[in-house]
């Protein structure tokens, strides 16, 4: 018997096209700072459901997350203040820049025992199924 369809599939689908969208139109807006497109992979593995951000060019202590039982959500700062005061710039883009993005997860997760690493630009958390028991939500460290 084939799946029934997730009548909230679509709902997720416009709603990260929808942050996509305001992602562009905030960069129009922001005084010169950048809010950037983070792109992620989510993926199931079985036990557990891992998130792969590439954040390439921020500083470990500079990436702010959190996960509760149906998502997980990610925020990071990169600043370069590197100005040659003799130089006339003629486009200056990489002063500062921001990521900001809510990922739905496929399933419940046990957010208190999430764990993150951060190596070579790429973030990857890692997200145990959820004891359906569990609840609330919590801060990850990423080490």
């Amino acid at each position: 018997m084939p799946e029934k369809p997730n009548p909230f599939e679509e709902l997720d689908e416009l709603i990260e096209r929808m942050n996509r969208e305001f992602s562009e139109l905030s960069r129009t807006f922001e005084g010169g700072g950048v809010l950037a497109e983070v792109a992620v992979d989510v993926a199931d593995t079985g036990d557990d459901i891992v998130v792969t951000a590439d954040l390439p060019g921020y500083a470990e202590d500079a990436i702010d997350l959190r996960a509760d039982v149906e998502s997980v959500t990610l925020e990071a700062t990169a600043e370069t203040e590197t100005v040659d005061e003799n130089a006339t710039y003629h486009r200056k883009e990489r002063s500062h820049q921001s990521v900001s993005r809510r990922i739905p997860l496929p399933n419940e997760v046990d957010a208190e025992s999430a764990t993150a690493s951060y190596t070579n630009g790429v973030l990857a958390v890692t997200l145990p199924k959820r004891d359906p028991d569990a609840a609330g939500g919590h801060e990850i460290d990423v080490e």
